[in-house]
């Protein structure tokens, strides 16, 4: 029996992308709930192999090859160790965990079980953000300045994102995706400044939005805002890089990127697989066959996780927080 099935663990929205990723790759998925009838129909739908109504069984299906985490913030720990413990390779949702002992704890079980772990920061895969990315590294900006990257609309949460077990609230769940490009664009963050304006929604034990300074590596200056909480607001936004030649425009949906600077305005539109969750799982699988992981390692994903326990460290101490990066 072949072992090359993708176990995804948990059966929430997320794991619908995750599914249909799968599906279009042609990988072979076993799907993991504690509501059976739920596993089950997620297979029906997606065209599964097989069904579990526990993690654990499905983890020891001998055709596992690897584990898609999609489980709360707060189980990432517990559900990664059991899919080593299984001798999977595992993809874990962003963030890698509520804390960074948490993450080191991944890592280290990772090197020990040889087996790779992969952050699923599907921002990194999104062949918009990618070519962002190229034009940096290519010198098409010139010497970075500054990175705008601001993604604001309303939006309730509902059951476990509104918990303290969330470890936070819009920024470690929807605002690391932004923080990963801010780093990924624009270098390491050395220090940050933050700030959490007064709440719009209620009942949320975290922050509905967070306000963000940071230095980067070279000096440039970054300016993160992420919020739940901005009735009114246009879904249609973009994230800028400015450098010393040119300006970069990037739809933060990943539809279309401008570059503008003495030539004029140059745009580019991408059409296929824009969210980037296909290229995501092709590199998962490409890293299971390589034995290590090509991109979005956990240490990349303990970086970004590290870097919003360093804003909410400031938005309690009302100052800036140096990084260790």
């Amino acid at each position: 029996m072949a072992r090359d099935a993708l176990v995804i663990v948990g059966c929430g929205a997320i794991a619908r992308r995750h599914a249909r990723a799968a599906a279009a790759l042609r990988l072979p998925i076993i799907f993991a709930s504690r509501d059976l009838t739920r596993a089950r129909t997620y297979a029906r739908r997606f065209g599964g192999v097989a069904a579990c109504g526990s993690y654990a069984e499905a983890l020891r299906d001998p055709r596992a090859l690897g584990a898609v985490i999609c489980t709360p913030h707060a189980s990432h720990l517990p559900d990664v160790l059991a899919a080593i413990e299984a001798g999977c390779h595992v993809l874990v949702e962003k963030p890698i965990a509520c804390t960074l002992a948490e993450a080191d704890a991944m890592i280290e079980a990772a090197s020990a079980a040889g087996r790779v772990l992969m952050v699923a920061e599907n921002f990194r895969f999104m062949p918009a953000f990618r070519y962002v990315r190229a034009l940096v590294e290519e010198g098409r900006v010139g010497a970075l300045r500054e990175l705008h990257l601001v993604a604001r609309g309303f939006r309730v949460r509902s059951g476990w994102r509104q918990e303290e077990a969330a470890g936070g609230g819009a920024l470690i769940d929807g605002g690391i995706h932004y923080v990963h490009a801010l780093r990924w664009w624009g270098g390491e963050v050395r220090r940050v400044f933050a700030l959490r304006p007064p709440a719009t929604l209620r009942g949320m034990a975290g922050e509905d939005c967070v306000d963000l300074l940071a230095e980067l590596e070279g000096g440039a200056v970054g300016l993160l805002v992420n919020s739940l909480g901005s009735p009114g607001v246009p879904r249609f936004q973009w994230s800028t890089v400015t450098g010393t030649v040119a300006t970069c425009f990037s739809d933060n949906r990943g539809r279309v990127v401008g570059i503008r600077g003495e030539r004029g305005l140059r745009l580019r539109f991408f059409l296929r697989d824009i969210r980037g969750h296909r290229n995501l799982l092709a590199a998962f699988h490409a890293s299971m066959r390589a034995g290590h992981a090509l991109e979005m390692s956990g240490e990349e994903g303990r970086r970004d996780l590290a870097v919003v326990l360093a804003a909410y460290r400031s938005i309690a101490e009302r100052r800036a927080v140096e990084l260790g990066c």
